[in-house]
């Protein structure tokens, strides 16, 4: 992958798709390698001629590791850096979790960058469970104790619907799948959940959603707890040309166990020409 030294940070990142199709930043959840993307969204975008952009934010590899604690200021001024180093004019934006919170900052402080931004589980007013987990998420990476085999796994699974979690055979093939990650190295595991809790403390950016003018997208799915349908609902309809989608049968990791639904529903949004050049 290719690198942008931004001074502070340097980030590695990948295009894919044709030079002349419109470009479309895809911004990484807390803790998500970008390679996630390749697996249903980047061939769907390509494929429908979009110029795609995919990258690791900081403080997950390859991109660099700065000295915790990190801000989403910081990681929309990461993202407008990559933006500017392709000599990008203007881009749709695509988010997915604390992605979805950098495209949300992208959108409201450089209007004039962002044709189009689609919040993939982010868009909420945040939730008790959100700030309890998180808190405990930063509060272990300030111990930075020796982790368990599993605990990278276990992590991620505690996002799957309940009832997928009292099926052995759904387990075991995720422990299968994900059962020997190593565990999220510090700085970056704190730098991230220390920009994470912040974002889910601040009920003042809620404030601004009715000032945003950049149309969106706001998805959601069924089963997250992290942003429930409900909460998501309630922020698109406060947001001036916004449009929600609730996917059925999906939790927090709908990007990957839902993917191909939601690369359509982006598509289809990007396609419909409810962006300004």
């Amino acid at each position: 992958m290719p690198v942008v030294d931004l001074g502070e940070v340097t980030l590695a990142y990948d295009v894919s798709g044709p030079d002349d199709g419109d470009p479309v930043v895809l911004v990484c959840g807390l803790g998500q390698p970008s390679a996630g993307w390749h697996l249903s969204m980047v061939p769907t975008l390509t494929a429908a001629g979009y110029r795609v952009v995919s990258f690791d934010n900081r403080g997950v590899a390859p991109s660099s590791a700065p000295p915790a604690p990190y801000s989403i200021d910081d990681m929309v001024d990461d993202t407008l850096g990559l933006v500017d180093h392709l000599g990008l004019p203007s881009v749709h934006v695509v988010g997915y979790s604390m992605g979805g919170w950098i495209a949300e900052t992208l959108a409201w402080r450089h209007a004039e960058r962002v044709r189009s931004a689609v919040l993939i589980g982010s868009c909420n007013v945040g939730t008790s469970w959100e700030k309890a987990i998180t808190t405990v998420e930063r509060d272990l990476a300030r111990i930075d104790p020796e982790l368990p085999q599993w605990f990278s796994a276990v992590e991620t699974m505690r996002y799957l619907p309940n009832t997928e979690l009292q099926d052995d055979s759904v387990v075991d093939t995720w422990l299968a799948l994900i059962g020997d990650l190593e565990p999220w190295p510090n700085p970056g595991r704190l730098g991230q959940y220390e920009a994470a809790l912040q974002w889910s403390l601040d009920l003042e950016r809620t404030h601004r959603w009715p000032r945003m003018t950049v149309p969106c997208l706001v998805l959601a799915f069924e089963h997250d707890v992290d942003s429930p349908p409900r909460r998501a609902r309630e922020a698109a309809d406060l947001i001036p040309n916004a449009r929600f989608v609730e996917i059925g049968g999906a939790s927090h990791l709908g990007v990957f166990t839902h993917g191909d639904d939601v690369a359509r529903v982006v598509a289809r949004f990007l396609a419909e020409g409810r962006t300004t050049p």
